[in-house]
């Protein structure tokens, strides 16, 4: 029996609240842009060295007008000003040079990133399909990501040249035809123009499920997409402005409360995006998938028992200390390779800090400005926005640091690099005493907790290059242990927002 359009979103939230291994393939999808980021970051670092090297010097030879110019005291010596410009002006060539080699990068691995985008879309869309109609398998996520990704890419491929050309030959009007009449031939065929490509988008909606889950090739898929679509138009509209309200109120709500952190200088942000990883994101997904189903005849698993949230946080919250033990115990290898390229990631930040030490001086004064001008009391911010700011952006790092090793361990291993290089970065930039005060106190934690997470990932992705017995269960593992260490970066978002600025004021 078929639905009406908002059932599906009741069914979807329920299936959540069921089986909350659904939101599995949405954090691995959001640990692959994690780890594009990271390796384009070290791309970045690798390449820049050079220039660095040169700039460097420069900065150090003017550290005085630099410092006039980061305290605003200004300076009238336009000769200085000039000198500072000539030698910065110096380094265009190699600026350039280093400018399209980013610029390569970026377009390989944005090709990289389109491929493994559809890969993980695929393997999404297979592992919930399976998972509400059968069972909760990772194996079906690595089976259908690797039958459908070319499919998926090459759709996605095809979308891009249509909606190209389509918004294309609107702009030639403005060419073609003689001025002033072309505005008003550019406006009526954008609009119209516009008007098809959303057409044209509603008669897609279905047309990855088509890919995936009845196993068609793109232009079958197409077919079968329109064809469903053609004779639920009034459904699918319904349930795309469900959606489209639901994301709206969502991004409204988000954006308020981020604004009224700001008053207080503080953020919601990394709150929010973690709500739409796990919650709005496979809600949304998981509705449209059911609403697929019913309307091809095929039936859902019917999901009775509810799991508790609270009861069951409170009670893992009781087991993570031996979940971490028995993890720490029994991988201890994984733990020392966490922690040599924590101390690497160390050794590289604290000589990048040590060449800028130069400036900690007016840095510090710079940052001790901004307490005394914006400080209530040891704070600057409000403490209870900035503790679940700094769980919630942890612990979106911890969860794509963890799962993320899934991709060869690459994000596990430049993430535990990253933390080190920040640390490193501090006590090479300022005196110990100083970087003590703005870190130890929640530091110790946090970094423990991202060395086990790290740890965690990088056996992830050992057992997947090995093709290690047991991999697929090391997803489940790999997550437990992920959420057992957010203890720690809990107690370590708490010590940072309440106690670390009363440490910094009273030894700063």
């Amino acid at each position: 029996m078929e639905e009406d359009a908002s059932s599906y979103f009741k069914l979807a939230f329920h299936q959540l609240r069921c089986a909350p291994r659904l939101i599995i393939p949405f954090l691995i999808a959001e640990s692959l842009s994690y780890t594009m980021m990271l390796t384009g970051i070290f791309f970045l670092v690798l390449f820049s060295l050079p220039v660095l090297g040169m700039i460097i010097p420069i900065i150090e030879g003017n550290q005085d007008l630099i410092s006039k110019i980061m305290t605003e005291e200004g300076t009238s010596n336009i000769t200085e000003i000039q000198g500072l410009e000539k030698a910065f002006s110096g380094l265009i060539p190699e600026m350039l040079y280093l400018f399209m080699i980013l610029i390569l990068i970026y377009i390989v691995m944005s090709i990289i990133y389109f491929i493994l985008n559809s890969w993980a879309r695929a393997g999404t869309i297979g592992y919930a399909w399976q998972g509400v109609t059968s069972t909760l398998d990772f194996r079906n996520f690595i089976s259908y990501a690797g039958q459908g990704v070319y499919r998926i890419a090459g759709l996605w491929i095809l979308i891009i040249i249509f909606s190209i050309i389509l918004f294309l030959i609107p702009f030639s009007t403005l060419v073609l035809i003689p001025s002033p009449i072309n505005i008003i031939v550019f406006i009526l065929s954008f609009l119209l123009f516009f008007i098809l490509w959303v057409i044209a988008m509603f008669l897609l909606i279905f047309t990855e499920e088509c890919i995936v889950i009845e196993n068609k090739g793109i232009i079958d898929a197409i077919k079968r997409s329109k064809e469903i679509a053609s004779g639920n138009l009034g459904n699918i509209l319904v349930f795309t402005i469900i959606a489209a309200a639901a994301f709206i109120i969502f991004f409204i709500v988000s954006g308020i409360f981020d604004l009224l952190a700001g008053i207080f200088n503080s953020s919601a942000s990394a709150f929010f995006a973690l709500i739409s990883l796990v919650i709005l994101t496979p809600w949304i997904q998981l509705a449209k998938l059911d609403f697929f189903l019913d309307r091809t005849g095929r039936t859902t698993i019917i999901m009775d028992k509810e799991i508790e949230i609270i009861k069951t946080a409170k009670e893992f919250v009781r087991e993570s200390p031996q979940i971490l033990v028995n993890f720490v115990r029994n991988n201890i290898i994984y733990i020392l390779v966490a922690l040599f390229f924590y101390w690497g990631g160390f050794g590289v930040g604290y000589y990048l800090g040590h060449s800028l030490s130069f400036l900690s001086d007016d840095i510090l004064k710079l940052l001790l400005h901004i307490r005394e001008t914006k400080s209530i009391g040891p704070y600057i911010s409000m403490p209870v926005i900035d503790f679940i700011e700094y769980f919630s952006n942890n612990s979106l790092v911890g969860i794509n640091t963890g799962l993320g090793g899934l991709f060869l361990g690459i994000p596990s291993v430049l993430g535990i690099i990253v933390t080190g290089a920040v640390t490193g970065v501090f006590y090479g930039l300022f005196p110990a005493k100083v970087a003590t005060a703005f870190l130890a106190v929640h530091g110790i934690l946090e970094v423990t907790g991202f060395v086990i997470i790290a740890a965690a990932g990088i056996r992830l992705g050992v057992g997947f290059i090995k093709d290690m017995p047991g991999k697929y269960e090391l997803i489940d593992d790999t997550l437990k242990v992920v959420l057992a260490a957010l203890l720690l970066i809990a107690i370590a978002a708490f010590l940072e927002a309440f106690i670390t600025p009363i440490v910094i004021s009273l030894l700063i």
